[in-house]
């Protein structure tokens, strides 16, 4: 080879790597410009010198003992070594020293090439790094991860999984996964491999998840668990699969349990509301009764003016009480699914008017007068006798717990283009903030069992019982002093509010 092309094979050289020449003791004899400007150091500082001048001192003394073991008997010695430049800081090299043999075959000198990996090893700890966390954070995590190859054979699982199916590492390694865990969605027969979300998975590249899936321990009970499968490298390069599952034993048997509550609740509720409705029908015989030889008495004309009047609370003291009886029954039966409500087209204002014309007489007896808007010209779907029946309860309640010559006003609100919101507004004392999620339990009048107005304290709680069965919701607003606001809302058939 000519002098040129040496020279420029030299300069290529030069150029990529890091080259140095000693002679048979070791001593640095040349140094070329990349050796000089990674390490530091001048030219003149490295020639004369040992390359113990740039060692830094992390290997063991048998790495060089072992380099120089190889090199002195005419071997080439190739390997990784950390260096330490002139500032302190450390550079990694792959290194390879060639000896140049003499006559007689023995090392004149040495030549070392090297190439810079400092940033390749920077990353490769950083990798180590990452790893050594993400395996810490699978191994601490409570989910189980089961990672696996293009084949699905068990690649990784973590110490969670492990503890939930039962096995030991040694037995899940290496071996393949559907015929280990198997799996199934109804405990009756194994899915097919078609169905196998990590098979899916793993020939499509596309992720899945699983709500319930059962797979099977290593003594053969099932486990529920929730699935979620991702595909993991590229298909170029025959991607795997990671699994990820959570145990749904706990969440099965909470499940269980308030299955077995609900229904245990719902036998007690039926059966109270058949006591409930026996012992109405019950009660209802002898207050007829009653009631009957009390109006007889109301018209024997040999009373005097004060048996007259005990007759009178007789007979009011059994209509109370059978209105009483009558509105738990009623209760009774809507608790047990009867009647069944029979929804319809219902013109509000034809009902509105209708139920007006029932609660009259007991406005006019107290100088209670209604405002009412014009015509709305809306059809509700409800059932028409009942929701009369809900009407009829909150305007009679407006005008009994209203104030002597008060009045009781209604509204009518759109609520978006599917319901209306009908307000029964009353002029009365008002409720107070903290007692109104008392409203609409039976039974309860808030403080009124001592008062002049009578009462069951049932009404409101079956007129909320009949709205949601309509589909409608029920509700109030109150400030003390300024009256109440019961509203009823329910879904249109169609509307139109002027």
């Amino acid at each position: 080879m000519d002098n040129s092309r040496y020279d420029q094979l030299r300069l290529a050289i030069d150029k990529h790597a890091i080259v140095s020449a000693t002679d048979k003791f070791g001593t640095i004899v040349e140094a070329n410009d990349t050796f000089c400007s990674i390490s530091g150091y001048r030219r003149d500082e490295l020639i004369g010198k040992n390359h113990r001048i740039v060692k830094s001192g992390i290997h063991p003394d048998s790495l060089y003992r072992e380099m120089w073991a190889t090199i002195t008997s005419g071997n080439v010695w190739q390997g990784t070594v950390c260096n330490r430049k002139k500032n302190g800081s450390y550079y990694w090299v792959e290194a390879t020293i060639v000896p140049i043999l003499d006559e007689h075959g023995q090392p004149w000198r040495y030549i070392s090439i090297r190439t810079d990996i400092t940033e390749l090893k920077q990353a490769h700890e950083q990798l180590e790094k990452e790893l050594g966390r993400t395996q810490s954070l699978l191994e601490a995590l409570g989910e189980g991860v089961l990672g696996v190859d293009h084949t699905g054979t068990c690649t990784f699982i973590n110490p969670a999984a492990l503890a939930m199916l039962g096995y030991d590492q040694e037995q899940v390694l290496g071996k393949d996964s559907q015929q280990l865990f198997r799996c199934t969605f109804d405990l009756k027969t194994q899915i097919t491999e078609g169905e196998c979300p990590v098979i899916n998975t793993l020939k499509d590249g596309q992720s899945r998840k699983t709500e319930e899936i059962y797979l099977f321990r290593k003594d053969g009970t099932p486990l529920p668990v929730s699935l979620s499968v991702s595909p993991i490298g590229s298909r170029d390069a025959d991607w795997g699969a990671v699994a990820v599952f959570h145990d749904l034993t706990s969440r099965k048997a909470m499940e269980a349990g308030l299955i077995a509550a609900r229904d245990e609740a719902q036998s007690a509720n039926r059966a109270k509301s058949r006591f409930l409705s026996n012992m109405t029908h019950e009660l209802r015989t002898p207050l007829n009764a009653i009631l009957g030889f009390g109006q007889l008495l109301e018209v024997d004309p040999a009373l005097n003016p004060d048996q007259y009047d005990s007759v009178m609370e007789i007979t009011n003291a059994g209509r109370h009480l059978l209105d009483l009886v009558n509105e738990v029954l009623d209760l009774a039966k809507i608790e047990s699914g009867c009647p069944t409500l029979k929804i319809t087209s219902v013109s509000l204002d034809e009902l509105v008017n209708e139920c007006l014309a029932l609660t009259q007489p007991l406005a006019a007896s107290r100088g209670i007068c209604f405002m009412v808007p014009s015509d709305s010209g809306c059809v509700l779907k409800a059932d028409r006798i009942r929701m009369k029946q809900a009407l009829v309860n909150l305007l009679s309640n407006a005008v009994k717990y209203n104030s002597s010559n008060g009045q009781v006003r209604l509204e009518y609100e759109l609520c978006g283009e599917q319901h209306i919101r009908i307000h029964v507004l009353d002029s009365g004392a008002g409720i107070a903030a903290d007692r109104l999620p008392e409203l609409f339990q039976p039974f309860q009048r808030l403080g009124q069992e001592l008062g002049e107005v009578e009462g069951t304290g049932i009404g409101l709680a079956i007129t909320k019982k009949l709205i949601e069965a309509m589909g409608g919701r029920v509700g109030v607003a109150s400030t003390p002093g300024e009256g109440c606001d019961f509203w009823l809302e329910l879904p249109l058939q169609s509307e139109k509010i002027d």
